[in-house]
């Protein structure tokens, strides 16, 4: 079976689409699209179709990636694919690249490891200041929520860089498993509120560095 990745961007009121909704919108366009998409078998078959990272409702995304399987192999050609697809899903949601993925590809959801934000703070005096102070801390204990519940966690290993430009936080955080650091989980930490967030790109360790999955 052939496997696509698709790179989209979700903006506008499209942000406003949670998760389990944002997968029901691509498989009504895959439908839509006439996408020769495969489908799982048993009793109910669903399309083998899968978002890399949740994005958080009300967050717009910038690179998201979505991976789906074909049917047959090389049926249609990844240009094909995006034309149709976009002419069938809603304003907001664009797709803007699309590949197909290597045999011995891992799937994207497994191998992501970090994502980059933009957050837009709502006064600039305070947050250059309060970031320099903060990444000076060798500790940064939380109260997070994990599978077994509420849990005192250090998320200081999980920033991976922050740099701030005016009233916006570039932040590269952990991202998937365990580890993952949300945004607004960081935004609380530092004591700063932010009005707007972006995630501008999602990203893989290949051996130590980290890439776009696309």
């Amino acid at each position: 079976m052939d496997r696509a990745l698709l790179m989209f961007s979700k903006t506008e009121k499209a942000r406003f689409i949670g998760h389990l909704d944002l997968l029901r919108v691509f498989r009504r366009g895959v439908k839509i699209a006439g996408i020769p998409v495969a489908y799982s078998k048993g009793f109910n078959p669903h399309q083998k179709l899968g978002l890399a990272l949740p994005l958080a409702l009300g967050m717009e995304g910038h690179n998201e990636a979505l991976e789906l399987e074909l049917d047959k192999p090389n049926s249609i050609d990844t240009e094909n694919i995006m034309e149709r697809l976009n002419e069938a899903l809603p304003k907001g949601i664009l797709i803007h690249a699309a590949r197909y993925m290597s045999d011995d590809e891992k799937a994207s959801a497994s191998t992501v490891s970090a994502a980059c934000y933009e957050m837009r703070a709502k006064s600039a005096d305070a947050l250059s200041e309060r970031v320099q102070a903060f990444l000076e801390r060798e500790s940064v204990v939380i109260l997070k929520k994990t599978k077994r519940g509420l849990k005192n966690v250090d998320i200081r290993p999980d920033i991976i860089s922050l740099e701030t430009f005016g009233d916006t936080l570039r932040a590269v955080l952990s991202a998937g498993g365990q580890r993952g650091l949300k945004p607004d989980l960081l935004a609380n930490a530092i004591d700063i509120s932010f009005y707007r967030y972006v995630r501008k790109e999602i990203y893989k360790d290949v051996n130590g560095k980290l890439l776009p999955l696309h």
